[in-house]
């Protein structure tokens, strides 16, 4: 195995950005899916779906529902493979069907992540936008990596195919997010377009 962070990643188009917002930050990341509302949504909404590109849940799709996540990539030093470091106990806060769905997340509920589904010709466009406490400052780079990997896997997701964790490329990601943040240091442009990178 090589180790990924020794080749810089280019984010490119794909890229999430991140903002410096009251009481925290938001992240951002957009998609065009070539799949219905109605086929991406049972990817963010259902067990089934969210184990193929996520992590295992537990769902319960009503205002106040619980939401149980469990993360099972490979076993690495950084999330080693115990139940306090895979496990989530988050909240659903909206589930407007095909167009809507907010939780909470990392069992934190200053930590919010909205989902805006719109039809786009014959797909769908995708927003996340996820809402960090001040408290994760620290983890924008951890938390803008996930989701890039995580949502690399969600067109096979909706067609029903598991996409696979890759620590290496995860750790890639962390990097080049990290560098453009310049999370190093403390200081950044928040604002930055990585795209280009």
């Amino acid at each position: 195995m090589t180790d990924a962070r020794e080749s810089p990643v280019r984010l490119g188009g794909d890229a999430g950005s991140l903002r410096r917002i009251e009481g925290g930050w938001e992240l951002r990341f957009e998609r065009r899916l070539r799949h219905s509302p109605e086929r991406v949504w049972k990817a963010l909404t259902t067990g089934d779906g969210l184990a193929c590109w996520l992590a295992e849940a537990e769902i319960e799709l009503v205002p106040g529902g619980r939401m149980e996540l469990n993360f099972r990539q490979p076993d690495h030093a950084f999330m080693p493979d115990t139940p306090e470091r895979r496990r989530q106990s988050n909240e659903v806060l909206v589930a407007r069907p095909f167009s809507r769905f907010e939780h909470t997340f990392g069992g934190n509920a200053e930590s919010v992540v909205s989902w805006r589904l719109e039809p786009d010709g014959d797909g769908t466009h995708l927003t996340l936008v996820h809402r960090l406490p001040e408290s994760w400052a620290d983890a924008r780079s951890n938390v803008l990596s996930g989701w890039h990997h995580h949502m690399e896997g969600l067109d096979d997701a909706v067609r029903g195919v598991r996409h696979p964790w890759d620590w290496d490329r995860w750790f890639a990601l962390r990097d080049a997010y990290a560098a453009g943040i310049g999370e190093e240091d403390g200081m950044g442009d928040y604002s930055n377009d990585w795209s280009t990178r």
